[in-house]
C-alpha cells in the first residue's frame, strides 16, 4: 500500500467516521478506530460489537452520547456504523412518531443481520419487564419486540443477560429465558429461537428426541448460522447421551436434531472439561471454542505447551483441531486463549493473554489454517503490544476479510486519548473501493 493510497483511504475513512491510521501486523488491511466524526473522540466506553457478513457495518454498545446530535440517554445505547458510507446511526430507538426521531433507550449486546438492515439488541425496562429483546429494522424505523411468544405477549419475566445472534436475513433472532409464556419448563434458562415473520417462538435446547434440557443452558456470540439452520449453545444437561457437564452442542433447527460438538471423531465422547464461549462460521461448518481440559479432546495433556485452548471443529470432515499457541507466549500458560469468531475460511479472530511487563494483557490474535502460529493484530509504534486489554468482545466476517474488536489500549491509535474502551475495525483494502468511490476520492 503506497503512500498516496493510505492518505487517500484515510480521508475516505474520516469521512465515514473512522479515524485511520497504518496498520503494523498486514500492510493489505485498513486499520481504523470507531469515532463520531472528523477530529472527535467518543466520550465514552464502546464494546461488544458485531459485523454484518460484508464487513462494512458494525454495531456495537456504548456510554458515549456523542455518536449522533441530540443523544440525552443516561446509559447505554446499541450504535450502528455503516463503513461504507459514512452514516451513524443509534439504533436503539423506538420507532419514529409524526416525522419526529423516536425515543433513544438503553441498548445491549447488539447483533447486526447480514446486510446491516436489522438489528437487535438487549434493553431493560423499557420494553417490557426486565430485559427484553428489540428489533430493529433501520430502514423503516419500526422497533418491534422479539422476545415475544407467538401471539405477541412478551417474555413475562424478561430474558438472559446473554449474547443474542441473528439470522443473515433478520428473520430468526435466538436469546435465553426463563420465562414460563415462552415454553421454559423445569425452571431452567432455554434456548429461544424467534421467527419474526411469522411469530413463531422455537425452543432450540432440546435433546433430538425433543426433551427440553433439565440444565441451564447459555447462548455466546456468533451463536446463530447465516441461513438461521444451526444454532451452537453450551448446556450444564447431557442432551445427546454420554456427554460430561458443561459441554458444547448444535441444534439442526430444521432437522430437529442436536449434535455433541465438543468432541472428536464421530465419537459421542465428550471433552473432559467445561466449554466455553463457542462460536459457528456463517456456514455453520466450522465453530471454534475454549476448553480448559485441553486433554481433553484426544490430545495428551503435555500438547498445552503448543495449544491455544481454543478448538476448531469441523462438522464436514469430523475433526477437531486445536489452535496453535501465539509464538510469543510462553508454554505453560493456562487459560492462554479466550474469545473467538470464525470465518468461512476457517480463519479465527481470539483473544490471547500476553505478559506485558508485570502484567497478563489480553492482545487481539489472528489464526489462519495452516499457519505455525496466530499474528497479533493489536500493538503500538514497533510493534509493542497493546497496552490495555484487547479482544473481549470481537467479530471476524463471512469472508474473513474484516475484523472487529473492543480495546482499552491507547497506543493502537495515536490519536487515541479518550482513555475509554473503543472499537477498532481491519478492512482490507478491496473492501474498501465503494468507500474511495462513493466519498470522490480516486487513486
Amino acid at each position: 500500500m503506497n503512500l498516496a493510497t493510505s492518505r487517500m483511504l484515510a480521508s475516505a475513512l474520516a469521512a465515514a467516521g473512522l479515524s485511520a491510521f497504518a496498520g503494523h501486523a498486514h500492510a493489505e488491511f485498513i486499520y481504523a478506530r470507531l469515532v463520531p466524526g472528523v477530529g472527535l473522540q467518543a466520550n465514552g466506553a464502546s464494546d461488544a460489537v458485531d459485523l454484518s457478513s460484508s464487513g462494512l457495518t458494525a454495531v456495537f454498545a456504548s456510554t458515549a452520547n456523542n455518536w449522533v446530535a441530540g443523544d440525552a440517554l443516561n446509559g447505554t445505547r446499541a450504535v450502528a456504523v455503516d463503513l461504507a458510507t459514512g452514516v451513524i446511526e443509534v439504533v436503539s430507538r423506538r420507532t419514529p412518531q409524526g416525522g419526529q426521531p423516536g425515543e433513544i433507550i438503553r441498548g445491549e449486546q447488539p447483533v447486526v443481520s447480514a446486510n446491516g438492515r436489522h438489528v437487535a439488541f438487549l434493553s431493560y425496562g423499557t420494553l417490557g419487564t426486565n430485559w427484553q429483546v428489540g428489533y430493529k429494522d433501520r430502514s423503516t424505523g419500526a422497533l418491534a419486540v422479539a422476545s415475544s411468544d407467538a401471539t405477541g405477549v412478551v417474555a413475562a419475566s424478561g430474558t438472559e443477560t446473554q449474547p443474542l445472534s441473528i439470522s443473515g436475513d433478520g428473520r430468526y433472532v435466538a436469546f435465553a429465558s426463563s420465562s414460563t409464556n415462552l415454553g421454559q419448563t423445569g425452571g431452567v434458562k432455554q434456548i429461544f429461537v424467534k421467527d419474526m415473520q411469522t411469530g413463531a417462538v422455537t425452543m432450540a435446547s432440546r435433546t433430538s428426541g425433543g426433551a427440553a434440557s433439565n440444565g441451564t443452558c447459555f447462548l455466546d456470540p456468533h451463536a446463530l448460522s447465516e441461513n438461521g439452520r444451526f444454532l451452537t449453545f453450551t448446556c450444564t444437561a447431557d442432551l445427546t447421551g454420554g456427554s460430561a457437564y458443561g459441554q458444547l452442542f448444535l441444534r439442526d433447527l430444521q432437522a430437529g436434531t442436536t449434535e455433541l460438538v465438543s468432541r472428536v471423531g464421530t465419537s459421542n465422547t465428550s471433552s473432559s472439561a467445561i466449554v466455553y464461549r463457542p462460536a459457528i462460521s456463517p456456514d455453520g461448518r466450522f465453530i471454534s471454542f475454549q476448553n480448559r481440559g485441553y486433554g481433553g479432546l484426544g490430545y495428551a495433556a503435555g500438547t498445552v505447551e503448543s495449544n491455544s485452548g481454543v478448538y476448531i471443529r469441523d462438522r464436514q470432515t469430523q475433526v477437531t483441531i486445536p489452535i496453535p499457541r501465539p509464538a510469543e507466549i510462553p508454554s505453560n500458560t493456562y487459560d492462554t486463549c479466550t474469545v473467538s469468531s470464525i470465518s468461512n475460511a476457517a480463519t479465527v479472530l481470539l483473544s490471547c493473554g500476553l505478559t506485558v511487563g508485570p502484567n497478563v494483557i489480553p492482545q487481539v490474535y489472528l489464526y489462519i489454517p495452516g499457519e505455525a502460529s496466530p499474528e497479533r493484530l493489536t500493538g503500538g509504534a514497533g510493534g509493542a503490544p497493546g497496552n490495555g486489554p484487547s479482544g473481549y468482545s470481537l467479530d471476524v466476517n463471512t469472508s474473513g476479510l474484516s475484523m472487529a474488536f473492543a480495546s482499552q489500549a491507547s497506543n493502537i491509535d495515536p490519536a487515541d486519548t479518550n482513555g475509554a474502551s473503543d472499537i477498532f475495525v481491519l478492512i482490507e483494502e478491496s473492501l474498501l473501493n465503494d468507500v474511495i468511490f462513493r466519498t470522490g476520492f480516486e487513486n
